[in-house]
């Protein structure tokens, strides 16, 4: 059933390449804070910010805007952290962490973390996924590190089916013989993975694989969709059988738009992708069209396994206080369908230049979370936008000298998860340099920010970390990876890049909340 790029391309149906150009015309540029879905209608927000967090007895709140390490901290060593209504309860650092960690509690009750470390640096204990029990919130402990070849720098495509009991990641997608995915069975001890795919025969050299970014495994864990950012091309996997995965097919997105973030609805019939485009704001001036934001599409001949299966888009959504689209996550909130969507950049590039431009157009700065309600999946709008002061354009004056000299990431989002995604109540997100934030999301409308933990800065390098400098240099750690709420210890888990894995623990009783606060 492998299909060919040629019919690959077909799959990028003639409607959807008029929708998305339609939208890219119809979404003015003199709308600042649009979201064109389909049919062009906007969805103009306001550009309040979250209310922030009320700290309580200990703990060590922000001493600027919310969300902001002010350049005197910056000082080596000399940022000591932050802390409101979170509290460290423990800490693995080894060498570090990069992009991404996820979670898994096996029959046993052992409960394990796996996440992904920097490749090719100097100085390393240890190399690939590391394999965490963190049974005990106050003592997690490496138990094992995973080294294959998709494991040793899976970027952000590591991830588990827990219906299916797998850990997976691609390290390429079109390797001779069948697609390069590792799969390991977590369900005897998920503190020692078991690896079931082995790489393909005939293995072509790595440099001439497609390379793989993201992923996500369908609800019923039979088959896996990667992505690849450059390529701007999707690709389905099934994994019915772990030790023979095969590809399903191609899907290369029109017009070379990039995508990166993928999730699946419950029943498996829906993808959610994300546009990854560039802001509305840009040196010199303001695009004249919109390519960034959230594309709801039809995969039910996919999960049905029809033959020769195609692709449908359903809606688009664009915004342009924003760019590089990273994650979709579908959640239920009170009953209601919704997208949570987060953008790694803001409104320009991440650099001094774009940061300008952004803050010259009245413009976010930096990437922030929004939420669409999706109860009508052809016309999806935002509802809300989680902007913290940081994020807020009318404190550029206060906020750009921070990071004079710098680039890249810094005040941006990057990935979020719910307590319940059936029935979500809290979010946190991990947001670079503005740590971990924590949000009461009831009220979809009007999110609040109830606890944040921004980690201190190193003081000697961590070898594993993608934050890595060579020298330690007081920049804040960068908090990337996704994020377990666990109700039942009111306890916390992922990783900062350069602190490595994290446990804390919610003071102050401001979550799991309280069923009068219902």
């Amino acid at each position: 059933m492998q299909i060919s790029l040629a019919h690959a391309a077909r799959l990028c149906d003639a409607a959807w390449r008029a929708r998305l150009a339609a939208l890219m015309l119809i979404c003015a540029i003199g709308v600042a804070l649009c979201g064109c879905s389909r049919g062009g209608a906007p969805s103009v927000q306001s550009p309040r910010t979250v209310p922030r967090a009320v700290c309580g007895p200990g703990d060590h709140p922000e001493t600027a805007l919310q969300g902001q390490v002010p350049a005197p901290l910056r000082r080596p060593g000399g940022f000591a952290g932050f802390n409101c209504n979170l509290q460290l309860v423990a800490q693995s650092r080894g060498d570090g962490a990069g992009w991404q960690a996820v979670f898994f509690t096996d029959a046993a009750g052992h409960s394990c973390a796996y996440y992904d470390t920097a490749p090719t640096r100097l100085h390393r204990t240890h190399t690939g996924v590391v394999v965490m029990e963190v049974t005990d919130l106050a003592h997690p402990t490496p138990t094992n590190y995973l080294t294959s070849d998709a494991m040793y720098d899976p970027l952000e495509s590591l991830k588990v089916s827990p219906q299916r009991s797998l850990l997976g990641a691609v390290g390429s997608v079109n390797a001779s013989g069948g697609p390069d995915i590792e799969l390991y069975d977590l369900a005897p001890d998920c503190r020692a993975p078991r690896l079931l795919s082995r790489p393909p025969p005939n293995r072509v050299a790595s440099q001439d694989l497609v390379r793989a970014d993201e992923g996500s495994f369908s609800p019923d864990g039979l088959t896996y969709y990667a992505t690849n950012l450059h390529a701007g091309s999707i690709y389905v996997i099934d994994v019915a059988d772990p030790a023979r995965p095969r590809l399903l097919a191609e899907w290369d997105m029109p017009f070379n738009q990039q995508t990166s973030g993928i999730a699946l609805s419950a029943d498996g019939n829906r993808a959610y992708l994300t546009l990854f485009g560039h802001g509305q704001a840009a040196p010199g001036g303001l695009a004249t069209s919109l390519d960034n934001g959230i594309v709801i599409a039809d995969v039910s001949d996919v999960q049905s396994r029809r033959p020769h299966p195609q692709i449908r888009v359903i809606s688009t959504l664009l915004w342009g206080d924003g760019s590089g689209s990273h994650q979709v996550m579908p959640v239920r909130i009170g009953g209601r369908s919704y997208l949570i969507a987060s953008d790694q950049g803001g409104s320009g590039l991440t650099n001094a230049a774009g940061w300008m431009a952004a803050c010259s157009a009245g413009l976010p700065a930096f990437g922030m979370v929004r939420i669409i309600d999706i109860s009508d999946e052809k016309s999806p709008r935002i509802v809300s936008r989680l902007q913290l002061e940081v994020n807020d354009p009318s404190n550029c004056r206060q906020v750009i000298p921070d990071l004079t000299g710098l680039s890249g990431f810094t005040y941006d989002s990057h990935y979020c998860s719910t307590d319940d995604p059936r029935n979500a109540t809290a979010l946190a997100c991990a947001s670079f340099e503005s740590g971990i934030r924590v949000f009461d999301i009831r009220d979809a409308l009007h999110p609040r920010e109830i606890a944040y933990f921004v980690p201190p800065s190193a003081t000697v390098p961590s070898p594993g970390s993608q934050n890595t400098r060579g020298t330690p240099n007081g920049r804040p750690d960068h908090c990337s990876a996704q994020i377990r709420l666990d109700a039942a210890t009111a306890g916390l888990m992922t990783t900062c890049q350069d602190n490595g894995f994290l446990t804390l623990k919610f003071t102050h009783g401001v979550w799991p909340f309280k069923a009068a606060d219902e």
